[in-house]
């Protein structure tokens, strides 16, 4: 991978606090390498992290929302560079260390979506209080969750539900899946130019979709193929959703209209670099996915631990053509790269280095301004 170096500024992470401090270093930058050309991206280092960076979530304010599932929430402010790390148990008076933490924003507010707790769990940022609200159904296992103004629609893994949540009044409305599912779903994305969520089994052979203008589930595919294990991108083109078959390294067109299924399409170095492909993240028409060295049970590519890579594929629908784009990375530096999102028209890559110190990095195609002298 090419790289270039430029100096300019980068966050540094503080605890608790609402200000960040600003430093000065060294920047990398790439492009995907390949037939596909993509947008540069600039690495920004933000802190450490004591595991990867999770499912991210973006406010109105341009903040994203995530997690190393160390007990803190982290909102990094993507106009100005600024992080600011908080302490959920000071905050909540109790430990959020080591549950799974998915943070939806939506409005003024931040819903803290955890699989492990009974209720949904709301922080006000302005106020820097925590609210506590009952949901809908016994026995909720609340994986995470999609803003849909004007509402706002979780995700219960283990009843195979959407839940229908009003922020006005706190209170949801609880939607079974109808379908007979061959796996745990996971709903993937919602589209709010279509009022749709689509989701997958990940370990099954299902592709679902929930209509948000009648609440009703309205679809239930399988993917063709042995063994195929589907995972839809975030996002259309024209009636087409390209779907990840992420155990067998190749990506199917689903066209939604007539509900048929075009050639599957390799994608390039599966069981060579990588075993396992994600859904994909659309942007600027092109779709970008993760991979880890995952092949399936407790098995991995090259013999050791399975572990995401720093390592992203690059697809343009258009010509049908790949990229490859690497975590811009310093000696001794292994990334773990498995979450994008888009805010305000950029898209951010989270990666964590597996090797110490651990530093977190925001891999983005927005330059931050350089700040001003005091």
């Amino acid at each position: 991978m090419h790289r270039r170096h430029f100096l300019s500024a980068f966050a540094a992470a503080v605890v608790g606090t609402p200000q960040a401090v600003l430093g000065s270093g060294p920047r990398l930058s790439a492009a995907g390498q390949g037939d596909v050309k993509t947008p540069t991206f600039y690495r920004y280092d933000i802190g450490t992290a004591s595991d990867r960076l999770h499912e991210p979530s973006a406010d109105d304010g341009g903040n994203l929302w995530t997690s190393p599932l160390d007990g803190t929430l982290w909102r990094y402010h993507t106009p100005t560079g600024r992080l600011e790390i908080l302490d959920l148990q000071r905050i909540t008076g109790r430990s959020w260390k080591g549950l799974h933490l998915w943070p939806v924003a939506h409005g003024p507010e931040v819903y803290l979506c955890c699989p492990s707790l009974p209720q949904l769990w709301v922080y006000q940022p302005k106020t820097q209080e925590v609210q506590k609200y009952a949901l809908p159904h016994p026995q909720p296992q609340v994986y995470g969750g999609f803003s849909v103004p004007p509402g706002i629609y979780f995700y219960d893994t283990r009843q195979a539900a959407l839940i229908a949540w009003d922020p006005q009044t706190h209170t949801g409305k609880h939607y079974p899946c109808p379908y007979r599912l061959s796996g745990t779903l996971y709903m993937t994305f919602a589209d709010p130019q279509r009022r749709e969520i689509w989701g997958s089994t990940y370990m099954g052979n299902d592709l679902v979709r929930f209509d948000l203008q009648t609440r009703k589930w309205t679809g239930h595919w399988k993917c063709p193929g042995n063994k195929a294990t589907p995972t839809p991108a975030n996002g259309f083109f024209g009636d087409t959703l390209y779907v990840s078959d992420h155990l067998n390294g190749r990506l199917i067109p689903f066209h939604v209209r007539n509900a048929t299924w075009g050639e599957a399409i390799p994608i390039p170095g599966y069981r060579q670099w990588f075993g396992y492909v994600s859904g994909g993240w659309v942007f600027r028409n092109l779709i970008y996915f993760c991979h880890s060295t995952w092949t399936g049970g407790n098995h991995s590519l090259d013999g050791r631990p399975h572990r995401f890579l720093g390592s992203w594929t690059v697809f343009d629908p258009q010509t049908r053509k790949f990229s490859r784009l690497d975590i811009p990375a310093r000696d001794n530096e292994d990334f773990m790269s498995d979450y994008a999102i888009i805010v305000r028209d950029h898209l951010y890559l989270l990666a964590v280095n597996r090797n110490p110190p651990h530093n977190a990095v925001i891999v983005q195609t927005q330059l931050v301004p350089k700040p001003e002298p005091d």
